[in-house]
């Protein structure tokens, strides 16, 4: 029915169990699946220089190495997740505001169906924080499926 989904994960334990239940449901002959992870760069702008780590020049280099390393951590739980589901994925890592990107990369790669799981926040939260899902699903021209 899809021929290319993009599944939008955030390293939560609820993206990592919409990856995996998607995966499951899917014919992996016939869907193309691709799996988006964003970096938020505001999750790292309180970084100052920190005295004691070798080789490190500058907080710029510490802050670069520690988005490396949220990066790989995240590259080998997707591929964790889809060599159990038997199911190969293309891996994208962005950053910036994952609104946006997740819009975008859809455009990208030609997507025809997001997929994101539901980190279950109240109302309040909603309403104050906003939610990624809630505003990707008023705002995308493709489906999206929420996964619970």
């Amino acid at each position: 029915m899809f021929a290319h989904a993009l599944v939008a994960i955030d390293g939560s334990a609820q993206s990592d169990y919409a990856l995996s239940q998607f995966l499951q449901k899917i014919d992996a002959k016939k869907t193309k699946v691709t799996v988006l992870y964003v970096i938020v760069p505001s999750r790292y702008v309180g970084i100052e220089e920190v005295p004691g780590y070798s080789g490190t020049q500058s907080f710029y280099e510490f802050r670069e190495r520690l988005v490396q390393q949220e990066e790989e951590k995240i590259r080998q739980r997707v591929k964790k997740i889809s060599l159990d589901e038997s199911v190969p994925v293309e891996m994208v890592v962005r950053i910036g505001d994952p609104r946006d990107e997740i819009l975008e990369v859809a455009q990208e790669v030609d997507a025809s169906l997001i997929v994101m799981g539901s980190t279950g926040k109240g109302l309040g939260e909603r309403i104050l924080l906003g939610s990624v899902s809630t505003y990707v699903t008023i705002h995308s021209r493709i489906s999206t499926m929420i996964i619970r």
